[in-house]
């Protein structure tokens, strides 16, 4: 997945107004401040041309995870009858412009704690207005049906992403989605927040099916593939034409919403005559072995994403 061709053009004069060397440097101050500072709250983003780098090399990966996650989660039913979104700390804009193309007619607010990122976004959207808003301190004076995060909550200290959730959680009609790096770090730090979310009557509907995870020893993650253009790869100082983002999420609903299907937490292994899976459902976690016997769901098994949903019913 790549960003829209207008987005592209977009971002693509932002870089016009600065030079390689300007940023190389800033990306080399963003990936320090980044590993200093994480889960410490403190903005990473120093300057206006930080804003800029930051959506040259990070918004076509948060795009594509945004834009993938709500269009199968939608798909699958998990997310519906949405028509008001509060987009979290929105950056440079990567989420919304996603979550827009899924919900072309939702109402959808901008909250970004940080001035240069809000300055930046204007230059690739000067109609679209953003509030200013520190998620740990401030507070919502209104609700949405689905209140989102993307890249936020890894970047606070434990109680202030306890204390995000539950604001979220609040403000929340239906649905809170959290989106956050692939990490093992993540992983652990978002079954705290499943585990609270649990006792505060919500469930986690998605990626999970069960309110205890049935991994040993492991943690679970995501991808999204990314198309980079030339600009991306200068910026990244990378020679691949893609990327596959990796990325964690919970789901967490008011309502349960459950399904007998499971869901693929691993990418598929298809080998000749085999399709071998590893899923998460009613069940648990559990590895699904599928042989040309089983020859219907042995062609579906074949075309199975990770994070996409299969019936293995039959399979006992």
């Amino acid at each position: 997945m790549i960003l829209p061709v207008d987005l592209q053009e977009k971002v693509n004069r932002l870089y016009s107004s600065i030079n390689k060397q300007v940023l190389t440097d800033s990306r080399k101050g963003l990936t320090s401040r980044y590993k200093e500072t994480r889960e410490s709250g403190k903005s990473l983003i120093d300057s206006k041309t930080d804003g800029i780098v930051y959506a040259i090399s990070r918004m076509p990966a948060t795009y594509s995870v945004v834009y993938s996650l709500l269009d199968g989660l939608t798909r699958q039913e998990f997310i519906k009858d949405v028509s008001t979104i509060f987009d979290i700390g929105s950056g440079t804009g990567a989420g919304y412009f996603a979550t827009k193309e899924i919900f072309p007619e939702a109402k959808i607010s901008l909250f970004e704690r940080d001035s240069n990122m809000i300055q930046t976004f204007k230059q690739l959207d000067d109609d679209k207005d953003v509030k200013r808003f520190d998620l740990v301190r401030d507070e919502f004076d209104e609700k949405a049906d689905l209140v989102m995060t993307s890249y936020v909550l890894s970047e606070m200290s434990e109680e202030g992403r306890m204390a995000s959730v539950k604001k979220m959680m609040d403000a929340s009609n239906k649905f809170v989605l959290l989106i956050d790096t692939g990490t093992p770090r993540t992983y652990e730090n978002y079954l705290k927040i499943k585990r609270f979310a649990y006792s505060q009557g919500w469930s986690v509907t998605a990626p999970c099916a069960t309110e205890k995870c049935g991994l040993k020893n492991d943690y679970c993650q995501f991808y999204a593939r990314v198309e980079r253009s030339s600009l991306q790869k200068m910026a990244k100082d990378a020679s691949l034409s893609y990327e596959d983002e990796k990325y964690f999420y919970l789901l967490l609903a008011k309502d349960d919403v459950k399904t007998t299907l499971s869901r693929v937490i691993r990418r598929p292994l298809i080998k000749t005559n085999v399709t071998e899976l590893k899923v998460c459902d009613i069940s648990g976690v559990r590895d699904a072995v599928i042989t040309k016997k089983n020859k219907e769901l042995y062609k579906k098994s074949k075309k199975i994403k990770i994070n996409g949903l299969i019936d293995l019913s039959e399979l006992g």
